[in-house]
């Protein structure tokens, strides 16, 4: 048996670790057992999650045909555009529990220990503080965000300038375009997250479309597609202002008369003015600050509540960015005044600095000072005693430690700009509330505008639209964007600010746990547990197949508003849940409205015995026999079903086109060499291609497949190919698959109803 810690390694699934992995997994005998461990199965977007399902399938897509996903990529594309359900899948694939499912479990009377110790989640308090730049500098934040949104940044996107462009640069144009807006998007970002860093962006945009500008005009040179992304990514980071020269010197020379250069430079000229105009105004901001005061309004209202609210505690403070980082930590231990203030016991309080750049053994040795509880071992008093002498009291730091780190030391979390995917605050949340703190009560701040947040909002809305509009036109690499900014994302964020009851604040912590824990499946299989608790095997044998009732119950659903009929259905050792809304007053049984999500389902269905009068003081309901005719056509939509996938079992995937040259060549040798070959090493190595699943092994046949392209010997191309498959079981992996179960045939009569219920209107009022 393997065990894998997962947890980080889904950054980038092209990663040699995940490889090596996927081959661990998917060659050799299929009795391997392999334990993957994640905390965070998803860190950049769902396909992280993706790429972890196919260690589990060998690297097969259709493997969960059976379950309703004929294609694993496929599913995963809708997923991340909300067309479809996750419930069904994480069912099949995932052991969990995530932090609610734990409390509720507590709730019910469960006890829960670790290494016999009873265990118990502190209860997180959500807070806010603002900042108001809006007093001193009237418009600032709404001008100036209106100003980003006016930049061209026409350099990123130079074929829109090209007078005839073919449909493959139409798209082009598109997808560039896509990316103005989110560098867009970004400046917004950094704009909220503190003045120096969105001052750096700024004077970083200026400085190359001034360079960009000057070996236009003097050199006729313009950007090339080869070298698009690379600058992007050079011109955000102030680091990298010689690779940004570098690109540019490289760039190629074009005909002018291809452009339309005049309109190229308008464009640049413009953005020039916005650029100069938005640094004068932050220099006019600087400068502006009398002796003693702070100009940077939000700095001043974060040193108001350590002061104030906070002093003498241990503090976690999150920047998404390394430069608002590294300046709020020079501008808290430069304050002398400050630092006497927060002055407790003639102590002032020692504070940290760490980001990425913070080299590894620092970055542990600063972990241990602040959480040095958590982070060293029970019997190593020594140690424990020096690193609390040595103490760290703030620690200011980027997401570099926002997963996988035990800081529970700390009873205080700061986020310091917003993060745009709130998801993200649970997480960095759990880095504090984790067992074993000692704490009953934990802070989570997050800071807002007091004013000009609703446009910055409404800006960002519109940049995300128009992505989202570009990818359903052309289609966006996920791995170029990055984390879009969703409608949703947005909403929740303004939740956040509005929020001022504790009953308001707790039920969006609760709201952004559960998105953060993808499905809590426990939720649905915790009231089932506490039914078999408390009531008899014998009651619960007795309970017949075909049981019914009806709801008169409103379901808050925009495609269901009339209700409709849920239907409970077994075959063999597989349940399925399908529910069939009402529409113009007729259950609707058009496959296509069929809503077959059990989390969704689940949450019409729950309901508590205190909802209902006593079992002997429920009215009967009359027996709808509308039924009938209703049953037999779900029942038959579920068996065309298993029709359609039996026969999609029966069709194999295409290959690839690598493997599709290969076999081309080893079906037909006699078109590259004479010479007599291995009859029974090819049909071994035949076999494999066409049988067993590439993705795990594919990148080493292209080199062998290269080699060939170069000597044409199609007996050393068997010979390669047969030892790499002997060096990497795949034989043994031909041999497993024939005890394979077959296709199993499913007929009508296999199909059950364990239980169907009707929603009704609520026509009592």
């Amino acid at each position: 048996m393997v065990v894998v810690d997962e947890s980080h390694n889904f950054r980038n699934s092209a990663t040699n670790r995940y490889r090596n992995l996927l081959k661990l997994v998917s060659s050799g005998k299929r009795n391997k057992r392999v334990v993957l461990l994640t905390a965070t199965p998803i860190n950049n977007s769902i396909f992280d999650l993706y790429h972890q399902i196919l260690l589990i399938t060998r690297g097969g897509e259709t493997y969960y045909r059976e379950w309703g996903i004929s294609n694993l990529k496929t599913y995963f594309k809708a997923l991340a555009k909300g067309g479809v359900e996750i419930t069904e899948l994480l069912m099949q694939t995932m052991v969990r529990r995530s932090r609610q499912d734990v409390i509720r479990r507590q709730q019910a009377g469960e006890e829960i220990r670790i290494n016999g110790k009873l265990i118990h989640f502190p209860k997180r308090q959500l807070e806010q503080f603002t900042y108001n730049f809006e007093d001193s500098f009237a418009g600032l934040y709404t001008g100036i965000a209106t100003q980003i949104d006016k930049l061209n940044l026409p350099a990123y996107n130079i074929k829109a300038f090209k007078k005839r462009k073919d449909k493959g640069e139409e798209n082009e144009v598109k997808r560039n375009d896509a990316l103005v807006a989110l560098q867009k998007a970004l400046y917004f970002k950094r704009f909220e997250s503190s003045l120096l860093a969105f001052k750096n962006s700024i004077r970083n945009q200026r400085d190359f479309q001034t360079n960009f500008y000057e070996i236009l005009t003097q050199q006729g040179k313009l950007l090339d597609s080869k070298n698009f992304r690379k600058l992007v990514l050079a011109a955000e980071d102030e680091e990298e202002g010689n690779s940004v020269n570098a690109i540019i010197a490289s760039l190629n020379e074009v005909d002018s008369k291809d452009y339309d250069l005049n309109q190229l430079k308008q464009q640049i000229e413009a953005d020039l003015r916005i650029l100069n105009n938005i640094i004068i105004t932050l220099e006019k901001i600087e400068s502006s600050a009398t002796a003693n005061t702070d100009y940077d309004r939000k700095l001043a209202a974060f040193k108001e509540l350590l002061k104030t609210q906070l002093q003498g505690k241990k503090i976690l403070v999150f920047s998404y960015f390394k430069d608002t980082a590294e300046y709020l930590y020079k501008q808290l231990i430069t304050d002398t005044a400050w630092l006497s203030q927060m002055t407790v016991n003639t102590q002032a309080p020692v504070i940290e600095l760490l980001t990425g750049a913070t080299p590894g053994k620092q970055r542990e040795e600063k972990v241990k000072r602040f959480a040095p509880k958590a982070n060293v071992q029970t019997d190593s008093d020594e140690e424990l005693t020096l690193l609390q002498q040595n103490p760290i009291d703030i620690l200011v730091c980027t997401d570099v430690l926002s997963e996988g780190q035990n800081l529970q030391d700390a009873g205080v979390l700061v986020n310091y700009d917003l993060h745009w995917n709130p998801v993200r605050m649970i997480q960095r949340a759990g880095r504090i509330d984790r067992l074993g703190t000692d704490y009953d009560e934990l802070f989570i701040y997050n800071c807002f505008p007091e004013q000009g947040l609703d446009d910055l909002l409404g800006l960002v809305r519109r940049l995300q639209e128009r992505i989202a509009t570009i990818d359903r036109e052309v289609g966006l690499d996920g791995s170029v964007l990055g984390e879009t900014i969703s409608g949703k994302s947005l909403d929740e964020l303004y939740k956040l600010k509005m929020a001022d009851t504790d009953a308001e604040k707790q039920a969006i912590l609760e709201e952004l746990e559960q998105a953060s824990d993808l499905v809590s499946l426990d939720e649905m299989r915790l009231p089932l547990l506490e039914f078999l608790q408390q009531a008899s095997k014998e009651l619960i044998d007795d309970i017949p197949f075909g049981i019914h009732s009806t709801w008169n119950k409103p379901i808050p659903h925009p495609n269901v508003p009339d209700g409709g009929i849920f239907f409970a259905f077994r075959v063999q050792d597989k349940h399925f849940w399908h529910f069939y809304p009402r529409i113009d007053n007729a259950i609707s049984l058009d496959p296509n409205r069929l809503i077959s999500d059990k989390r969704t389902i689940f949450n019409w269905l729950k309901c508590q015995s205190s909802d209902f009068p006593k079992p002997d003081e429920l009215p009967p309901v009359q027996f709808d026999n509308r039924i009938f005719s209703v049953l037999e056509r779900a029942i038959g939509n579920l068996f065309n079903s298993f029709q359609q996938q039996q026969t999609a079992k029966g069709i194999k995937p295409q290959m690839p086109k690598l493997l599709q040259s290969i076999h081309h060549v080893l079906t037909q040798p006699d078109l590259f060499q004479s010479e007599p070959i291995d009859e029974e090493a090819k049909e071994r190595v035949l076999k494999v291609i066409t049988t067993v699943n590439s993705r795990s092994y594919e990148r080493d046949i292209k080199a062998v497949w290269e080699n060939f392209k170069q000597h044409k010997n199609v007996s050393l191309l068997i010979s390669e190919l047969d030892e790499y498959f002997v060096d990497t079981d795949q034989y043994e992996e031909l041999a497993d698959d024939q005890d394979i179960r077959p296709i199993e045939v499913i007929q009508q009569k296999d199909i059950k109803l364990i239980c169907y219920e009707w929603f009704k209107p609520d026509t009592s009022e």
